[in-house]
């Protein structure tokens, strides 16, 4: 094609036809300059086509992790409401409530029994690290994932202060109770079929519903409680609004 078009060219300067030569050589600059805009645009429509082949991937990877987390945050955010049930139940029967018939040893292991939440993020923390975040066209969805780790940041510092506060009611119940008791009464799980022997000491755990400490403590657990249950709620709002918008974007490249 080059030769041709210099034979042509080549032609019309050995015939002095300069006006002619002009004219075509702007046409054929117009024609390289036409070839170059659309080699341009295949190469754009390419990367542009790979991108999206590579949005979709990161939205449905996405979508799965989160379908996940918010599964998971309705799970623990029931333990936790069952939790906060038991502790109102004990409450029920301190002091000048207590009852001989009352067995409070169901309800001792929920009541020091914080849940942990753990999510799955390892696809998000992906993109983030690599810097592909950006692949996410959406700008809303975009910052929505972005404030993600920093709510679960605040989540896990609720949560560790709850089992901290945990660990101070199992101490008290260690010193002043039997859990081997408790394990007779709700059942020891266990994976290695380990039966339990009957506690060796004439312990009676309903006598901690007469102590003002173990009232206070189980009070304490309902607060603790009940903080980590307001942040399992603003997660799972903001969770429920990225997958809705991870729904809209999948639905919209498909």
């Amino acid at each position: 094609m080059i030769k041709f078009f210099r034979k042509i060219r080549q032609n019309l300067l050995m015939e002095n036809k300069t006006g002619k030569y002009f004219k075509y050589a702007i046409g054929e600059i117009v024609l390289v300059v036409i070839g170059i805009l659309i080699a341009l645009s295949i190469n754009n429509w390419n990367q542009n086509s790979t991108r999206n082949k590579l949005e979709l991937e990161a939205l449905i990877n996405l979508k799965e992790d989160f379908d996940f987390n918010l599964s998971e945050l309705r799970r623990i955010d029931s333990v936790n409401t069952r939790n906060i049930k038991s502790c109102l139940i004990i409450l029920n029967h301190t002091g000048k409530r207590y009852r001989e018939d009352f067995i409070v040893e169901k309800y001792l292991s929920d009541a020091a029994g914080s849940p942990d939440y753990a999510a799955k993020n390892g696809f998000l923390n992906d993109l983030v690290s690599s810097g592909n975040l950006g692949l996410i066209k959406n700008n809303t969805l975009r910052n929505l994932l972005s404030s993600w780790p920093t709510l679960l940041d605040e989540l896990t510092l609720r949560e560790l202060a709850s089992e901290k506060s945990d660990f101070a009611l199992i101490d008290f119940i260690m010193k002043n109770g039997s859990w081997l008791k408790v394990d007779e009464v709700i059942g020891f799980n266990n994976s290695l079929n380990i039966k339990l022997p009957k506690s060796g000491f004439d312990i009676d755990n309903k006598q901690m519903l007469k102590l003002p400490e173990f009232e206070n403590r189980i009070e304490i657990q309902i607060i603790f409680f009940n903080i980590v249950k307001d942040r399992y709620k603003e997660c799972m709002d903001l969770n429920k609004e990225i997958i809705q918008l991870l729904d809209s974007e999948i639905k919209a490249k498909k």
